[in-house]
């Protein structure tokens, strides 16, 4: 049986492997390509990939969290909110913020970025140029996502570290 520190460490890995990936790797690289249409085609089929496995992992990594919190609890007793507390705030307030920007990112941006690229038949993108332009501003906005993501989830992280060894 797998342990649920590891499963949780597993999902927190490929979360933020997979933002980095996104604002470091794919939004950069798509950049170097010189038609418009090719770049938004380009992230479009990275993203409808991406999302869906980044979305289940920060799901695991919410679910293995609060199972791993649940033993805690039970754990330490009278003394959770008094030894806990202090960290325990703080990360979950950062982990609240993290879903809430993970769904502005999946939902309001990456899902309407992948669905508007309604290819023709010989493959280009079929868009007029003021919603190129929007989805071009789109894009910067799924990077900004992606990094910002990055930094919080470096912070739960950190929060959660300190909440397990006490520091």
């Amino acid at each position: 049986m797998i342990r649920l520190p590891y499963l949780h460490l597993v999902s927190a890995l490929i979360y933020l492997g997979g933002m980095i990936f996104i604002g470091g790797l794919l939004i950069p690289s798509a950049r170097r390509l010189l038609e418009a249409h090719k770049i938004l085609q380009a992230i479009g089929q990275v993203v409808r990939l991406v999302h869906p496995v980044l979305l289940a992992s920060l799901g695991l990594l919410i679910m293995t969290g609060a199972a791993m919190l649940t033993d805690l609890k039970g754990a330490l007793g009278n003394r959770y909110f008094t030894q806990l507390f202090a960290t325990l705030g703080p990360k979950l307030f950062v982990v609240f913020i993290l879903a809430l920007l993970n769904s502005y990112q999946f939902f309001g941006l990456g899902l309407p970025l992948a669905r508007s690229l309604a290819e023709g038949v010989d493959g280009s993108v079929t868009l007029p140029p003021e919603r190129m332009a929007a989805m071009l501003t789109q894009m910067g906005r799924l990077q900004a996502c992606a990094w910002i993501a990055v930094a919080l989830g470096g912070a739960a992280g950190a929060l959660g570290l300190a909440m397990r060894h006490g520091w």
